[in-house]
């Protein structure tokens, strides 16, 4: 069995952290993280284009973003948990108390595992009703059911996933995380062919076997993140002990963890109104919209996907070290660098909308409503992925709250009124074009509190390099905002 690392050099990769300088060092972190999520927002279009080679493909794409916002509920645990973990562990490794990062992440698992269990067994009671408040029209109750049966079996290994790649994150290292998921879609798009069409010796199982291929792919990914975390390499050894639920670090890891669940909670709410809304137009306008969010999902992962991967650890370890000023110059990069490349990117995208899409909409109706989508979309990329930053330097810095302000901003409190009152009148275009009302209205918000925490904690009142921080910020202790 491998010996475990010297803790020095365990110790040295959560110091570059504070040290490494920010251009290379953002470079070397982001890429990792981009990749992973490059290559799974692929593996989501691929299993998207052997869906809609089915018969009913229309129908399997809308029942796909139907469950969409089911998903997105599950996944908001999980994701809330990791953040929570991540700020918490960059947090404390920035003021030097190894013994609180290994306690949070044995809570973490914990949690996660839990609330695994608890989604999972209401996902298989309840598939029926869920799917039917979540959206799905009459013609796409039974697919979609019967598909979250399917992918509910894995929630516990996935959420316990979730909550290690948080763990691995919050210490600097992005590379694991991204060989998970590439494992994860690896084994996804092997298997999602076999048992959609029934290949060789494999059952066709069609809609139903993409389900079962990601609930298998989710069970190995996180079977094997705790085998590296038990073999000693990841340079966490964590004790039965640290299994153990304590009060305390549960609210540390809340402090982040609850805003963020609550935030992806509330985009899955969203989702849901733009399922009820495009509902109204039929099918075909719910599955215009699943694919044009793929092709989304893609562009992002080109660029905050990977960036904040970077962002988050950086600053909740120089927030820990009172080292604002690094601080703030690694948000100020992470934003120019996502705005221009937004604008690029999304500038491409939208010119060959229809040519990307085609091979995912065979019919022609679906088409039309996927471009339309999609160039309605991206025409706001280029500002949404500074908010974003600011959001993922708030949660680096422990202010959870401040974070949630500023999501719910653009995805619900702004979002919402457009998407009940313009497709009234505007129609389908309306309902397309909500979001980027929303993306340019929260502009003004994302400015209001920035400035806020700037003034609070400016460059100046960085403590020198070299001089241990006295104590944590004083609004870092647990539960303030």
């Amino acid at each position: 069995m491998a010996m475990p690392k010297p803790p020095h050099e365990d110790d040295a990769r959560s110091e570059r952290l504070g040290s490494a300088p920010l251009g290379p060092l953002m470079i070397k972190l982001s890429i990792p993280g981009m990749f992973g999520m490059i290559v799974m927002s692929i593996h989501n279009i691929v299993n998207t284009l052997w869906v809609t080679g089915l018969p009913d493909g229309t129908e399997a794409i809308a029942a796909l973003t139907v469950m969409f916002p089911v998903q997105m509920v599950v996944s908001s645990v999980g994701m809330g948990i990791a953040m929570g973990l991540t700020s918490l562990v960059s947090r404390r490794l920035g003021e030097g108390r190894r013994d609180a990062v290994l306690r949070g992440a044995g809570n973490a698992i914990v949690l996660g595992a839990g609330f695994g269990v608890l989604f999972m067994i209401l996902s298989l009671s309840a598939a029926h009703p869920l799917v039917r408040a979540f959206g799905a029209t009459p013609e796409l109750i039974e697919l979609s059911a019967e598909y979250l049966a399917r992918v509910s079996l894995a929630f516990p290994l996935f959420m316990v996933g979730l909550s290690l790649d948080g763990l691995y994150r919050g210490g600097g290292n992005v590379t694991v995380p991204m060989y998970l998921t590439g494992l994860s879609a690896v084994t996804n798009a092997t298997l999602a062919p076999l048992l959609i069409y029934g290949v060789g010796p494999f059952p066709r199982w069609e809609l139903n076997g993409a389900g079962v291929a990601t609930a298998v792919a989710q069970v190995l990914t996180a079977t094997t993140s705790l085998w590296y975390l038990r073999s000693g390499r990841s340079g966490f050894h964590l004790r039965r002990s640290d299994l153990k639920l304590d009060v305390e670090v549960i609210r540390d890891i809340a402090v982040v963890g609850v805003p963020a669940m609550a935030m992806n909670a509330l985009r899955s709410i969203t989702a849901l109104v733009f399922n009820w809304v495009l509902g109204g137009f039929g099918a075909a306008a719910i599955a215009g919209h699943g694919l044009a969010l793929r092709v989304m999902m893609l562009a992002v992962s080109c660029l905050g996907g990977g960036v904040h991967q970077a962002l988050m650890p950086i600053v909740g370890y120089t927030f820990g070290s009172r080292d604002y000023r690094r601080m703030w110059s690694a948000y100020r990069l992470a934003a120019i660098w996502t705005s221009a490349g937004g604008l690029i990117i999304g500038g491409i995208i939208c010119v060959f909308a229809r040519q990307i899409l085609a091979p995912l909409a065979r019919e022609a109706e679906l088409l039309d409503l996927a471009t339309l989508a999609l160039q309605l979309k991206l025409c706001t990329f280029f500002l949404v992925e500074p908010q974003m930053m600011a959001m993922f330097a708030l949660e680096g810095m422990g202010f959870g709250g401040r974070a949630m302000m500023l999501n719910m901003s653009r995805d619900v409190i702004l979002v919402l009124p457009a998407l009940l009152v313009l497709p009234r009148i505007f129609g389908i275009l309306g309902a397309y074009g909500a979001q980027a009302v929303a993306d340019v209205l929260s502009m003004f918000v994302t400015f209001w509190i920035m400035s806020r925490v700037y003034r609070q904690y400016p460059p100046s009142a960085s403590v020198p390099r070299g001089r241990a921080p006295l104590g944590p910020p004083v609004e870092q202790s647990v539960g303030a905002e």
